[in-house]
């Protein structure tokens, strides 16, 4: 009995493995006819598209072939002027194969299954036709239908019978049916192919001829353009131009050359005017005894600036946040936002130079700069290369207004190690802008006074822009980027900060504007605007980062992030002692994101009742919104989920 339960258990085991083995192959089976579905039809698409393209060449009439090879089954593949091949399989498809009878209208326009489209087939008043692609897409298992695109298979849309319903890609039992190509053969004398349409019968013949080829190698390409620079050796790429002459068409203002080599490829060489966006067609034309053969390529041009000086003295404009900076009437006049005054224009181009007298200084990448001047007039302090490393400038005084404008662009402002001085001081008469766009400002540790600007008198400010910028500031004791001081009448009719970081790793007393807490007048912000900027252990728990009066607001995007307090944290707070608090009754507050460790409150407002809808309102997130952070320098990567937020500067 032992013996023969063993026996059962290795016939049960065997039937298993059997069984096993058959289920097995009908999964390879299955595999494998999925497969092979899966390439019919794939291999459908594409002889229906290879047949439409080939179809494009026939009515556009402005390419031969060069050569061709008769492959089994009656196909061909053809090699045309422009270097493109096309394989062509003629006739009949296959019984259970279902294509719509594609043609062309009287009016020019296709015809797919019948039914009449708005798409142009044959070129009009300069407008090329277009050529329709196809594709297949699956309704269930097994089951495809037919799609079509005709703007380069950006969209697609379903292809209709004459009753409106789906043409599947197959019919069980049909009778065989003919692709759009009945007949694609070449003729008797082999000097030209011929292309017969099916059902309309439309026949087309290509001149078959050898030697004879106008192919332009597309470079990467924006839109359907080729991109191609504002500078003195513009753009080249390669050409394969086989024939007798070649003829160039181009653009007004473009230069392009173009040359035979009936061995070799060779370049095609483009200069645009020196134009941002100018567009148009570049076409070449290749003959050889009456047949021609033609390519062409759409170009658009970019504009590259190297030098701002340079664009400055051709009388560019250069935009500097909300100001305009522009070449005025004369050497020594410039125009900030077209009013006129007088201030010289200087490039440095040499390292170590010093800045003794105020100006439009054009400062060469990467240089070292000493700013030692104390007059009073425009300043205004330009990176040369729009692309290259920010010079530094090292101010050894204070950088003082009366009545005139600070106006940076690319630049690096850095104190001394232990000065005793502030970056910037409004004197008596009001400053029109103070401007920093794309500026890197650096507060060392040892820096005494705790302002980089301070208004000194009962002025006002039009417009104070920190655009694209990033503020290192290592001092562990109070900092303001911008302080107000007792009974001092200071009114700022325009603060922005946006795609700004403020970093440091000690500054926990932390003002982006500050009121004295004993100011009994009316300092404040006619509107600020606080957007995509980013706060890295840059806070207050006391008196809040922005505590003036502020009649507009706008907060958005922003990130408040504090790793380093061991206080609650507070963005808006109402102006220090005094009976007034911010009276925003215009703006919008939104999407603001904080992290800060420890378990205190984060509050985007604090103080009196809010006078805007959400304006106390900041998602306080459980982790670091940060997948990395080096906080000494002020970079991050984002977690995904909070893309969007806080600064991105590249």
């Amino acid at each position: 009995m032992y013996i023969m339960k063993i026996y059962k258990y290795i016939g049960v085991a065997l039937m298993v493995l059997a069984l096993g083995a058959c289920k097995t192959d009908d999964l390879e089976r299955d595999i494998d006819a999925l497969k092979d579905r899966v390439t019919a039809m794939e291999a459908k698409v594409d002889r229906l598209n290879e047949s439409m393209n080939m179809i494009r060449v026939a009515l556009d009439g402005n390419k031969t072939i060069q050569n061709y090879t008769e492959n089994e089954y009656g196909s061909y593949t053809l090699t045309l002027s422009d270097g493109n091949t096309i394989t062509l399989t003629q006739g009949e498809i296959g019984a259970t194969d279902v294509y719509q009878e594609v043609s062309i209208s009287t009016d020019g326009n296709w015809v797919i299954g019948g039914v009449e489209t708005e798409h142009r087939a044959v070129a009009v008043d300069g407008v090329p036709g277009v050529t329709p692609q196809f594709r297949l897409t699956m309704e269930s298992e097994g089951k495809y239908y037919w799609e079509v695109s005709y703007d380069g298979e950006l969209t697609w849309e379903e292809v209709k019978s004459q009753q409106g319903t789906r043409v599947y890609a197959s019919a069980s039992g049909s009778s065989s049916v003919a692709g759009p190509i009945a007949s694609a053969v070449p003729n008797a004398t082999g000097d030209k192919f011929e292309i017969t349409l099916t059902g309309s019968g439309t026949k087309y013949e290509i001149p078959i001829v050898s030697g004879l080829a106008c192919a332009i190698t597309e470079p990467a390409l924006e839109d359907g353009f080729w991109i191609v620079p504002t500078t003195n050796t513009g753009a080249t790429t390669p050409i394969d131009l086989k024939g007798e002459a070649v003829l160039i068409s181009a653009p007004e203002g473009w230069t392009v050359t173009a040359s035979i080599d009936n061995s070799n490829p060779t370049t095609l060489s483009v200069t645009p005017p020196n134009q941002d966006g100018a567009e148009g067609i570049i076409t070449l034309q290749v003959n050889k005894g009456v047949y021609w053969a033609i390519d062409q390529i759409k170009v658009r041009s970019k504009k590259v600036i190297t030098s701002w000086y340079q664009e400055f003295l051709a009388g560019a404009e250069i935009v500097v946040n909300d100001v305009t900076i522009k070449k005025g009437s004369a050497d020594d006049k410039v125009l900030i936002n077209k009013e006129e005054v007088d201030l010289k224009v200087s490039l440095i181009s040499d390292d170590n130079a010093e800045i003794a007298e105020d100006g439009l200084y054009f400062i060469g990448a990467g240089l070292n700069v000493t700013y030692k001047n104390s007059q009073n007039k425009n300043k205004v302090l330009i990176n040369d290369s729009p692309t290259g490393e920010k010079p530094v400038v090292t101010c050894t005084n204070t950088i003082t207004l009366n009545g005139t404008s600070l106006i940076c662009k690319n630049v690096a402002l850095k104190l001394n190690e232990n000065a005793t001085y502030r970056f910037l001081t409004i004197n008596t008469n009001n400053a029109p802008y103070v401007a920093f766009d794309g500026c890197n400002l650096e507060v060392p540790s040892t820096a005494t006074q705790n302002a980089f600007c301070y208004a000194s008198t009962a002025v006002a400010i039009n417009s104070f822009t920190l655009h694209k910028s990033k503020i290192k500031i290592d001092k562990s004791t109070e900092y303001n980027i911008i302080s107000v001081g007792k009974d001092n009448f200071v009114n700022f009719n325009s603060i922005s900060v946006e795609n700004t970081i403020f970093y440091g790793n000690n500054a926990s007393t932390f003002k982006l504007f500050g009121v004295n807490n004993g100011n009994t007048t009316n300092a404040g912000i006619g509107s600020l605007v606080l957007r995509n900027t980013t706060f890295l252990n840059m806070h207050y728990a006391g008196y809040g980062i922005v505590n003036g009066d502020i009649s507009t607001m706008i907060v958005k995007n922003n990130i408040i992030y504090a790793d380093n307090n061991n206080n609650n944290v507070t963005v808006f707070r109402k102006r220090g002692n005094s009976s007034a608090s911010l009276q925003a009754t215009d703006g919008e507050v939104a999407d603001n994101i904080g992290y800060i460790i420890g378990d205190f409150y984060l509050n985007l407002w604090q103080g009196d009742t809010p006078p805007l809808e959400n304006a106390e309102k900041i998602q306080k997130l459980d982790a670091s919104p940060f997948e990395s952070l080096d906080k000494s320098t002020g970079t991050y990567v984002l977690k995904p989920e909070y893309q969007g937020y806080g600064a991105t500067i590249e």
